[in-house]
């Protein structure tokens, strides 16, 4: 008889079939923040492929979910009662039966306590309060109510169950890591459930659904739809009209369903949930202006919720191999409030240099920044291990220090002091994309195999925004910087923060990455600043050609995303700007002294037709408020001393 072969590799790299370096503790499992659980002998003694293997010989065609009519006492019921009880990270794809293509797919198998109840029953649909209204007036067959007409308008909207999943699984890999303001599992498994209880399994029957959670699916969809690549769109079947279209109605039928789903008396996380993930696809379609207002209901939801006093509390959130299902579940819970709230601080305070005011005092909320945890069990990893939350921990420093240079702007009262406060937090702002970086964020830091894809894309969204905070600090004093010397660090300064941001767009060559509406919007930024220091250049300057090179360069990759509002609008706006320049130099009068405004409001009201619409009251804002770029700044601080009214 043979004899068994000595274990030399971990349990927990056998288990992911990864390589181990034969250690106790192997490398991978110190980075995987788990350096007790590194054994050479199974827990129970033999190795069983049942439990033991990651990988699953054949698929399913769906998770596996708690039996009908079981339950589990020690659990709290609420929002997110689907935490897993069992989990098993996946380095292959998912269990579930779709037609082979590109869409990615996350790496985890997700089982969850029991089944969500997200559809009401056909006794509850029909007993509801439109079918009492109507009998108390004596009606023997009344109408269709309101709620009816829009699930049979929102039916039509939905595509199959395969493109549904493409869209979920798109969302979670490719774009969750920006904003996390869901639970890429709990979201996941609550689709399965609803999916499960119905007998079509073609599409998604919204007849009963919970409104407020179909909201968030829409938005979900229209998010995938909308930052991801053309060539992807084709893949999944979409062609880039109907692609537009869609995204566009998606947006819509998001908050239909919110205000047909009453959000704003019944409150619920997941309202919350979905006006901040709209965040990925209003911008881009144009509805920046409605997007803040709805942002601004979300908090006063979240603020009822409680999601502004989730202080820290040990030892209650300390998660180890010995805790319940209840205590992961709670913690779940606390840590997607964090996120949330983290989310709606972000929106709020990178808003401040177009808006000037900001809803959220840093000093008026207990909130903690989420922690860095497992996603699935809750358990501690590794501050040095990138996680779905760092991305977001990591620009809420960034947006703090926006308000506290707003906060010290407020309190001075001479030019002078305004400018000192200008230059600290310039050099604040520096210290913090550079000490105060985490160390996978820096893009020299070589990258390790085991952090997630998303690390590469994390790493050019951070340079460009740091360069935009930059350009948004020096912001009051851009405009005179180039014509008086006492600012001309501020000159310097712009020119180069514009030139990384146009310059990292152009290295971004990954076309399998997402497409996020800030690449376009700080862009747009940068090309002003240096079309403003082309106008004070003299044409024997290299530097004159070199930044109109610039120019042209954004203006031909802006005009690649004809879909994209921002990138339609800015290449316009920068177009016209260049044609005042020719113009300027066929009147003889280079440098010029003004820029005419007057051309380029027109130019801008033929790609935005609201723009200077008279009935449109205030007229429409061109970009996002965190472009920081309002229509009176743009068109009378930066560019000229035009009124808009004019």
């Amino acid at each position: 008889m043979a004899k068994a072969r000595k274990r030399s590799t971990c349990t927990e790299c056998s288990l992911r079939r990864q390589q181990c370096d034969r250690r106790i503790p192997c490398g991978r499992c110190v980075k995987r923040g788990i350096p007790d659980k590194c054994q050479l002998n199974w827990h129970e003694g033999r190795y069983d492929p049942s439990k033991h293997r990651a990988y699953p010989s054949r698929q399913r065609e769906l998770r596996p979910t708690s039996p009908r009519g079981t339950t589990d006492q020690s659990v709290t019921t609420g929002l997110l009662d689907d935490l897993p009880a069992q989990t098993t990270y996946l380095e292959s794809e998912t269990p579930r039966e779709i037609s082979h293509s590109s869409a990615p797919r996350p790496r985890y198998v997700f089982v969850p306590y029991e089944s969500s109840q997200l559809r009401k029953s056909s006794v509850d649909v029909a007993g509801g309060m439109n079918a009492s209204i109507f009998s108390s007036i004596g009606s023997a067959s009344p109408p269709l109510s309101t709620v009816a007409v829009h699930e049979a308008y929102l039916q039509m909207l939905l595509p199959s169950l395969d493109h549904i999943w493409k869209l979920v699984d798109y969302h979670e890999v490719y774009l969750l890591w920006y904003h996390c303001c869901y639970h890429g599992p709990t979201f996941r498994s609550e689709l399965e459930s609803v999916i499960s209880e119905q007998e079509d399994k073609t599409t998604l029957i919204v007849a009963g659904l919970d409104l407020q959670w179909l909201a968030l699916l829409f938005s979900i969809m229209a998010g995938s739809l909308t930052c991801t690549a053309e060539w992807r769109l084709r893949d999944w079947g979409f062609s880039r009209v109907e692609a537009v279209k869609l995204s566009k109605q998606w947006y819509k039928a998001a908050i239909a369903s919110l205000n047909h789903g009453e959000w704003t008396s019944d409150r619920k996380l997941c309202s919350v949930q979905a006006v901040t993930t709209l965040t990925m696809s209003a911008h881009c379609l144009g509805y920046s202006t409605e997007l803040s207002i709805l942002l601004a209901a979300a908090l006063k939801i979240a603020q009822t919720l409680g999601l502004d006093k989730l202080s820290h509390h040990e030892p209650a959130e300390r998660i180890d191999e010995t805790s319940s299902n209840s205590q992961r579940l709670q913690l779940l819970k606390r840590e997607l409030g964090r996120k949330l709230w983290s989310q709606l601080c972000v929106q709020d305070w990178m808003s401040l240099p177009f808006s000037g005011s900001h809803d959220i005092n840093p000093l008026h909320f207990t909130t903690t920044k989420p922690s860095s945890r497992n996603h699935l069990t809750m358990e501690y990893l590794p501050a040095t291990f990138p996680t779905y939350i760092s991305y977001g921990n990591y620009i809420f420093e960034i947006s703090k220090l926006v308000v506290r240079h707003h906060e010290a702007t407020l309190q001075s009262t001479t030019p002078f002091t305004r400018y000192q406060h200008v230059l600290d937090y310039d050099a604040q702002m520096r210290d913090l994309a550079t000490k105060g970086m985490p160390r996978y964020f820096h893009v020299v830091e070589p990258v390790d195999a085991l952090w997630p894809e998303w690390v590469h894309w994390a790493r050019s969204s951070l340079t460009v925004c740091f360069a935009h905070k930059i350009i948004m600090i020096h912001r009051a004093y851009i405009r005179e910087s180039f014509t008086n010397p006492v600012y001309s660090m501020t000159r310097i300064t712009c020119i180069a923060a514009a030139k990384t941001i146009l310059n990292e767009a152009k290295k971004a060559k990954d076309v399998s990455g997402p497409i996020i509406w800030i690449d376009k919007a700080f862009c747009v930024a940068a090309a002003i600043i240096l079309c403003l220091d082309i106008f004070h250049r003299t044409e024997s300057e290299p530097e004159l050609a070199t930044h109109r090179g610039l120019v042209v360069e954004c203006i031909e990759q802006l005009r690649k995303f004809e879909s994209s509002v921002i990138a339609v609008r800015g290449a316009s706006l920068l177009s016209g700007i260049l044609d005042e320049m020719d113009r300027a130099r066929e009147r003889l009068s280079w440098p010029p002294l003004s820029i005419d405004t007057h051309e380029l409001l027109r130019t801008m009201s033929e790609v935005s037709p609201s723009f200077l619409d008279q009935k449109s009251e205030p007229p429409v804002e061109l970009f996002p408020p965190q472009a920081g770029l309002s229509n009176s700044f743009l068109f009378e601080s930066l560019l000229g001393h035009n009124d808009l009214s004019e």
